[in-house]
């Protein structure tokens, strides 16, 4: 089973976010055994803003035509199943480079394809001070623009600490690695049969304005 592991870093190693990503790395192969991890580093790609022509939405052109590494990254995440993804916060939303490829992602708006997309996720955000949240909550639109689904996530910020690799932040990030490796185990396992219980219903109770029932041997 194929799992992107998509670094959104900005930094060289080492980083944070590779660190974090890494302890989900090893939460989701510890619940999936035959996991094939595909680690991307966005940075460490070669990956030109969009243009804004549009040409690659015309069905005879079909595909971006820059001239950069952006379908070699594309790629490498054929054939995945589910993706980890790491991000630090930067001025309160997604990094830039995230930002680009998404952009760049457009060009298969039109394909019956969508690259990066069908996927089961699990998101790790992390920031100095604050807005873990609100970036998190930025990525929910391209999720269902590519109609993945979320299905765990870990929002962590550093405040005082000097090493967020010190923390429980590393246990929380591991937590969202098994997350989704318990759900991929179970989309391709047979759902175990469940006891089905009886539906209780409270006894019915008056309306306002209406006078209450007396109590029993009253």
């Amino acid at each position: 089973m194929k799992i992107v592991a998509l670094s959104c870093t900005q930094k060289r190693l080492p980083s944070v976010t590779d660190a974090l990503l890494e302890a989900a790395i090893t939460g989701v192969v510890r619940e999936v055994g035959d996991a094939q991890i595909q680690r991307i580093r966005l940075i460490d790609h070669r990956i030109a803003m969009c243009e804004g022509e549009d040409t690659c939405l015309d069905p005879e052109v079909g595909r971006c035509t820059l001239d950069d590494d952006f379908a070699h990254v594309v790629d490498l995440a054929e054939g995945a199943q589910a993706m980890l993804l790491a991000m630090p916060v930067y001025a309160g939303n997604v990094p830039a480079v995230l930002k680009i490829f998404q952009e760049r992602l457009k060009s298969f708006m039109n394909a019956p394809h969508r690259p990066f997309g069908n996927l089961l996720v699990g998101t790790i955000v992390h920031s100095r001070t604050m807005l873990t949240e609100p970036a998190l909550g930025a990525l929910f639109p391209w999720y269902l623009r590519l109609r993945n689904r979320n299905v765990a996530s870990a929002c962590v910020t550093q405040n005082e600490h000097q090493d967020l690799t010190r923390t429980a932040a590393v246990d929380l990030c591991v937590a969202v690695g098994r997350q989704l490796g318990m759900t991929l185990d179970a989309s391709r396992s047979p759902a175990p049969d469940r006891t089905a219980l009886p539906v209780v219903q409270a006894p019915a109770r008056p309306r306002c304005g209406e006078p209450a029932a007396s109590p029993a041997g009253a």
